[in-house]
């Protein structure tokens, strides 16, 4: 009798110990993701002074993670280590072309001022809906992996606004600079009526 309880025993903690064991092995399998994780705050911020989608006051602190292999945008300068910046001026439309292929988006306008990006898009004839967050934080992943630098990415599809910064766009490509456009990109950016 006392054999069998010493085998019960036995058998028991060989259970407890394998189910231990089996966790712990399960644990090393874990998956690991080195996709870019890109974080923004979407200016204008909330309408009641928080942070959030319609303050003008909102202070955004984008954090990108991950993939050193991204080609598109900000490199290493081989010889100080430091970032050399994205050339808005002449690689805006491969972001723009990044945007559109976005399901629910069939074009888009990209402009940028200091740390700023003004994103105008366009729906796809097919889409009937709106602009919603998941929309915006796609078009702010497009937008931060290819300038880290970027604290602020603003979007919208009211028709007044994209039609305007489309006009930015093309000043901009025809060799006005960002700096010289800066008040009315930052006005589009602060529109809180519009930009929801």
């Amino acid at each position: 009798m006392i054999d069998n309880r010493r085998l019960y025993l036995l058998t028991a903690l060989i259970l407890v110990l394998s189910t231990a064991l089996a966790g712990c092995m399960a644990g090393d399998n874990r998956n690991v993701n080195t996709a870019p994780t890109a974080t923004a705050d979407f200016m204008p911020g909330s309408t009641d002074g928080g942070q959030g989608v319609n303050n003008p006051t909102a202070t955004a602190q984008p954090m990108v993670t991950g993939n050193p292999s991204n080609n598109s945008g900000n490199t290493a300068n081989s010889s100080t280590g430091a970032l050399t910046p994205f050339d808005w001026a002449n690689g805006a439309a491969q972001i723009e072309q990044a945007i559109a292929r976005i399901s629910e988006i069939s074009d888009s306008r990209v402009v940028v001022t200091n740390s700023t990006a003004l994103v105008g898009v366009k729906f796809d004839n097919v889409y009937k809906g709106q602009l919603t967050e998941r929309i915006r934080q796609m078009v702010a992943a497009e937008v931060l992996r290819a300038d880290p630098g970027i604290q602020t990415v603003a979007v919208t599809s009211d028709e007044g606004d994209v039609q305007k910064v489309y006009q930015l766009s093309d000043q901009i490509r025809a060799g006005r600079t960002a700096d010289e456009l800066a008040g009315d990109i930052n006005a589009i950016v602060r529109n809180a009526t519009t930009m929801k």
